[in-house]
This record gives C-alpha cells, sequence and structure tokens, in this order.
C-alpha cells in the first residue's frame, strides 16, 4: 500500500531536522541566539518547501540527497520570515503557542530572526555542487528572497495607508511574491540541482508559484472557516489583523452597501470581540468570498499540475501532483 501524503511529509521532515540541527546544533551559543532559534524551529511545521525541492530534484532524475541542504536553508530562510512577520503583524500565536516575541521580547526576536538568516547563507555553502552550480542556486534563492520581502512591504503598506479599496491583480502580485516566490524557488532550487533542462527547470518553477500561491489562499480560508485545534493559530485571526486576503477584497466588493460598510469598519477596528469577528465572517461566507476563494485555490492548483506534464513520469513526480491537492485540502 502506497504511503499517504502526511506521512510521507513527517518522514522527510525529518531529514531536514537533522539538516538544521546540524546547521545550528542546538548547544551553540549564546543560547540568546540560538536557543531562542530553536524555541521557534521546535514549534513544527511541514516543512513543505525543502519537500518540494528534494521532490524536484528526483522529479528531473537527481540525487534528493544532494538538494537535502539547499531545502534547509530554504525552510530557515521561511523560519527567519516567520519570526519577523509575527511581529510586524503582532500576531498572538504560531502553531498553537504564543509567537516568539511575546516569549522573549521583541528585541531579542529580531536579532534571533538575524541570526537564523545568516545561518542561510551558510547553508548554501554547503552543497556538494561544481561552484558555478553553486552561485547559480544562490541568485535563485536571493532573488525569491527579494520578492518575498517586496511582497511583505506591498501588504504592510496598504497598513500604513489604511487601504482597503485593494483589488485583486494587486493582492496576487503581493501574494506573489511573499508566498509563492519561495515555494517557487524550492521547486527551481531543486530542479538545478537535479540537473533539469531549461523547460523541466521553468515548467517546476512555475509549478511552485501556483501552488505557492494556492497554499496562501486555502491558509485564509482555515483562518476564517477552519478548526482551531488543527490549525494552530486563531480562528478570524485575520480579521482582527485587518488582513487583505482575497476573501476580504471579494466580500468588500460583492456586498451590499450597508454590510460592506460593516465589514469595513470591523476590519478597520482590528478588533477581537468574537462576536464581531464572527460578523464579519458571516458576511464573508453570504456574499460568497469563501466559495470564490476556494475556486481560485483550485484553479491554480490545476493550472500547476499542466506543469508536471514537462517532467518524467516517475515517484518524485507523483509526489509532486499529491502535494499539489494536498496544499488545498489540509486543514492545518
Amino acid at each position: 500500500m502506497a504511503e499517504d501524503i502526511v506521512s510521507y511529509l513527517k518522514r522527510e521532515a525529518a531529514v531536514f531536522e537533522k539538516e538544521m540541527e546540524r546547521a545550528i546544533p542546538r548547544n551553540k551559543k549564546p543560547w540568546e541566539v540560538y536557543g531562542i532559534v530553536w524555541e521557534h524551529l521546535d514549534l513544527g511545521g511541514k516543512r513543505l518547501r525543502p519537500v518540494l525541492c528534494k521532490l524536484s530534484c528526483e522529479a528531473v532524475g537527481g540525487d534528493g540527497r544532494k538538494a537535502v541542504p539547499a531545502g534547509a536553508a530554504i525552510e530557515m530562510f521561511h523560519n527567519f520570515t516567520l519570526i519577523h512577520d509575527d511581529i510586524e503583524d503582532a500576531s498572538e500565536m504560531r502553531r498553537g503557542k504564543p509567537c516568539i516575541y511575546k516569549r522573549f521580547g521583541i528585541p531579542l526576536a529580531i536579532n534571533a530572526g538575524d541570526g537564523l538568516f545568516m545561518a542561510v547563507t551558510q547553508e548554501t555553502l554547503n552543497m556538494e555542487l561544481p561552484p558555478e552550480k553553486i552561485i547559480e542556486v544562490q541568485r535563485v534563492l536571493f532573488n525569491a528572497f527579494t520578492k518575498v520581502l517586496e511582497g511583505q512591504a506591498m501588504e504592510l503598506n496598504w497598513y500604513r495607508l489604511n487601504r482597503f479599496d485593494i483589488t485583486e491583480k494587486e493582492y496576487f502580485e503581493m501574494v506573489s511574491g511573499k508566498t509563492g516566490a519561495l515555494i517557487s524557488a524550492s521547486c527551481e532550487v531543486g530542479a538545478i540541482v537535479g540537473g533539469a533542462n531549461a523547460a523541466q527547470r521553468k515548467a517546476l518553477a512555475e509549478f511552485g508559484m501556483s501552488v505557492g500561491v494556492a497554499f496562501q489562499i486555502q491558509d485564509d480560508i482555515l483562518n476564517l472557516v477552519g478548526s482551531e485545534e488543527k490549525y494552530g493559530k486563531e480562528i478570524g485571526g485575520d480579521i482582527s489583523e485587518g488582513k487583505r486576503s482575497l476573501i476580504t477584497i471579494h466580500a468588500l466588493e460583492r456586498a451590499v452597501p450597508a454590510e460592506r460598510k460593516e465589514l469595513l469598519e470591523i476590519l478597520m477596528a482590528r478588533t477581537k470581540d468574537k462576536a464581531l469577528v464572527d460578523r464579519a465572517i458571516s458576511i464573508c461566507k453570504r456574499t460568497g468570498a469563501i466559495d470564490y476563494a476556494t475556486q481560485k485555490a483550485e484553479e491554480l492548483v490545476r493550472d500547476a499540475k499542466e506543469k508536471l506534464r514537462a517532467l518524467p513520469s516517475n515517484e518524485a513526480t507523483r509526489r509532486l501532483d499529491e502535494l499539489a491537492d494536498f496544499f488545498i485540502r489540509r486543514e492545518v
């Protein structure tokens, strides 16, 4: 019987946990940097990005073990952004526990995030690849890292300007940077390590972008209608943060004037009042915004799976296909 995707992810995650422990030993000093880093890393996570990197390498006929340092570097960068994002978004919870800055204060959290970022650069030098390939991998990663911070800046500026007139086009531009770029790079780097040709590399980069954006849309859906126990974050937290998601953008466009005004007031208030948050969610449901977002995520996954046709038919490609579906069927 074939191993299910959740069991597969758990097994593969252990490979990257081990590599991250090699890159940043748990007893590394000072604790004020690396101990706090491990307090965050131990919160868990599915390690989807490094798994995608390894699978992309294997899908084009490469040795997945050679992609492990690159995958670990990507996962460490992702976690660096989470530590800083939680501060920037004033989030309360991360994977069911208080955010790192809530536990250790903002200055130490920022500093630990910086330490994690420095480990990323070091880890890319540990790849057993010719120097020119290492440089190519770094070029792809640093380009993606830049797009992540650009996407984050776009979103933060919407908050700064108190803008709610965000278009769907602007949303997709933001999310393609903030979330899509790193998942796209995970797949493209795996392709480079695996010796992909230009067409395969492009197909995997595009696959990663599509599933990455779909992943974010599903995250926004779960934030409003998921199970708090499974999701690990407060349900409706995006409403409390006044988040401009595809759901709220669509709801504001489609709501009748009175409900649009009500939803806008709740989002602008950044309230934690459960009754108001529930009311905002009900408006999102009534306008069909959640169904609309679900449909968009499904379209993106269909497009992503089409890209896999450019790859050899093998076990890794089948797993990529499975993961694409998992991204929009997951409950966590």
